[in-house]
């Protein structure tokens, strides 16, 4: 994609619903994913042999920061109907509720607008004055409704013919609106653009800024991605979006996948070596988010000295691959000797105990050799798309 997924930084978050320890990161798209080591601690000492590791991977159920903004473009052409339109609405609302309003996708604020023969921008905000733009969950008239939601229901149907240029136009000024530093621009039909010729909407779609991409969706039977002077999939190919078909019923999850992640495979390493696969996953994955798995895996045997212990979770978004790691210390400590009796002379007198030492009481334990932390290794670290690791 040209707007954002040829180059994503990683990122080390605190996500409020990820386990206790775990490293945190997200993935190309935004979307959140975790590991946690939860067994050994960092500089267990073990018994040479192999041993255990065990604890949770998961995708997309933690928030993220709400850096992406989405505007909604809806059509409200004739061959719609009002029966049809308020399908159209009705499949928005199951997106948002299920996306937009759950902190795990970041999304900060979001628009409307609707588009027939010409088109529409829609004040999404009940507090005074227009406003484009309002945070997915703003109620600003205690209704106990987003403002959003209420807007949305609100909407007329406009009739006419199917302008995709006038959908354009609207979609440019509401994302401006909107705030955020990646903007999402869901660009609904159930038709073929029939008024007017591209040239236009070339030059619109060149002056977007970068930050906003463009993901059409048709529906219907008159609906195609390809095909006239301005189609739906030339909309998003040029904005680094896709196009999507579905009928009517489907909508809401021909959206949705426009969010999905999932969570493909595990991996551990062991004192940096190559990855090995974790086989015993409950759910067994892969698995779509949101969700959380529990691992458990035996490392090869292992000798005197330190070894790191890294799990690896790769998964991905809408927007591409990515991983995140989290790594642990454990020690194994060679065997110490006793040395034996070098003289045959009598052993020394037992010397009674004194007032510093109860008769029967046990010797002061000693510290066992090399249990202080030794281990500069860094728990954790994060990589997205290409796969460097940030300590």
């Amino acid at each position: 994609m040209r707007r954002f997924g040829a180059a994503v930084a990683a990122v080390l978050v605190v996500a409020g619903g990820a386990p206790a320890g775990a490293v945190d990161g997200t993935l190309p798209g935004g979307i959140g994913i975790a590991v946690d080591i939860e067994a050994p601690l960092p500089d267990t000492v073990i018994p040479k042999g192999s041993t255990t590791v065990v604890g949770t991977a998961s995708v997309g159920t933690g928030a993220v920061p709400p850096t992406t903004s989405v505007t909604y473009v809806l059509d409200g052409s004739g061959s719609l109907t009002d029966a049809g339109f308020a399908q159209e609405k009705a499949a928005v609302e199951r997106f948002h509720r299920e996306y937009a309003l759950n902190p795990a996708y970041g999304i900060g604020s979001v628009g409307l607008a609707t588009f027939a023969t010409d088109g529409r921008s829609i004040d999404v905000d009940a507090a005074p004055g227009t406003q484009l733009a309002v945070a997915p969950a703003a109620d600003n008239d205690g209704s106990g409704t987003p403002d959003f939601l209420e807007a949305l229901g609100a909407m007329p149907y406009l009739d006419g013919s199917t302008n995709f240029i006038a959908g354009l136009q609207r979609a440019a000024e509401v994302s401006a609106a909107t705030t955020g530093t990646r903007k999402l621009v869901l660009f609904l039909s159930d038709g073929r653009h029939n008024v007017g010729t591209g040239g236009e909407a070339e030059r619109m779609l060149a002056d977007l800024p970068e930050a906003v991409d463009i993901h059409t969706f048709g529906f219907g039977p008159d609906a195609s991605c390809q095909g006239g002077s301005v189609s739906l999939e030339r909309i998003a190919l040029a904005t680094g979006g896709t196009c999507s078909m579905s009928g009517f019923a489907d909508l809401g999850e021909a959206l949705s996948r426009l969010l999905a992640s999932e969570l493909h495979h595990l991996t551990l390493t062991v004192d940096g070596g190559p990855e090995l696969p974790i086989t015993d996953i409950t759910p067994a994955l892969p698995q779509p988010g949101p969700k959380q798995v529990r691992y458990t895996v035996r490392t090869p045997p292992l000798d005197v000295g330190n070894h790191p212990l890294c799990v690896t979770a790769h998964g991905s978004d809408y927007a591409g691959p990515g991983k995140v790691t989290d790594c642990t210390n454990v020690i194994i400590l060679a065997p110490t000797t006793t040395p034996g009796p070098t003289t045959t002379a009598s052993p020394p007198a037992a010397t009674p105990p004194t007032s510093a030492t109860s008769p029967g009481a046990p010797p002061p334990a000693a510290a066992l050799p090399g249990n202080s932390q030794v281990s500069a290794i860094p728990r954790g670290g994060v990589a997205t798309g290409g796969g460097t690791v940030v300590p």
